[in-house]
């Protein structure tokens, strides 16, 4: 439970943090929670689009969804994926990249990249079947925050140093196979009440998989390895992979 508590304080604004000290290698162990942490946001997220749906249009539904998922998550990953479009759009090489990255103000490259992600995603959701868009709005950070932990765990850290050293360099394909195996009880138990969402959702899963170690790879390959913003980057392309795959599926 302590685990649980920890990724939950960690990737959202809801109040369940464990009693400090945080020890070391605690915050990497919390990450076999992520997929967990996601089903609890796309709890609630779904939980908005299913009572809502009846009532308001997609279109401004799918913006409500985003702005709720934004002061949910304090707009974490939002603003790593701007870090991540900056330093590895911007700069040609490793250092000017990380030291653009580690910059608060967002840049031009940034703002084009939350731009054109969220585009995408808007479009995605208003092209999902009306009995879908309630389960693809849920499985959206589940599939994110997932992704997350394949990526820390598939590659070493970027710096010497940061909290992003601390968690990817202590992640290892342990905390992925735990998350995984939470992942598929997410899975099983969706499958219990909504079957026929099953294989779109298997196939955007494929495909957020697929995005998300490429994004990886390019940037373990630019920078030497991963940042705590390119993981943000990871979850936000996950999702939008995510839910091409169940366009492409449907």
């Amino acid at each position: 439970m302590r685990k649980f508590c920890l990724a939950l304080s960690f990737l959202t604004v809801i109040p369940c943090s464990p009693r400090p000290p945080i020890e070391r290698g605690e915050l990497a162990a919390a990450a076999a929670y992520f997929p967990l942490v996601g089903a609890v946001l796309g709890l609630l997220l779904g939980g908005v689009a299913y009572l809502l749906y009846p009532l308001v249009t997609p279109g401004p539904l799918a913006v409500m969804i985003f702005v709720a998922a934004f002061f949910l998550t304090r707009g974490l990953h939002l603003d790593g994926l701007a870090d991540t479009a900056d330093g590895l759009i911007g700069a040609m090489d490793r250092e000017k990249a990380l030291k653009i990255m580690r910059d608060s103000v967002v840049g031009p490259m940034g703002v084009c990249a939350l731009l054109f992600v969220y585009l995408f995603k808007y479009a995605a959701l208003l092209a999902i079947n009306a009995p879908f868009f309630p389960l693809a709005v849920f499985s959206l950070p589940f599939c994110g925050r997932w992704a997350m932990v394949l990526a820390g765990a598939a590659f070493a850290p970027a710096r010497p140093e940061g909290l992003g050293n601390r968690f990817i360099g202590e992640l290892g394909w342990r905390h992925f196979l735990y998350a995984s195996l939470l992942g598929a009880a997410v899975i099983a138990a969706l499958a219990c009440f909504y079957s026929n969402f099953i294989p779109p959702m298997l196939c955007g899963i494929a495909v957020a998989i697929i995005f998300s170690l490429l994004l990886s790879s390019y940037a373990a390959g630019r920078l030497g390895g991963l940042t705590g913003d390119i993981l943000g980057a990871v979850n936000e392309i996950a999702e939008a992979g995510f839910l091409l795959g169940v366009i492409i599926w449907s």
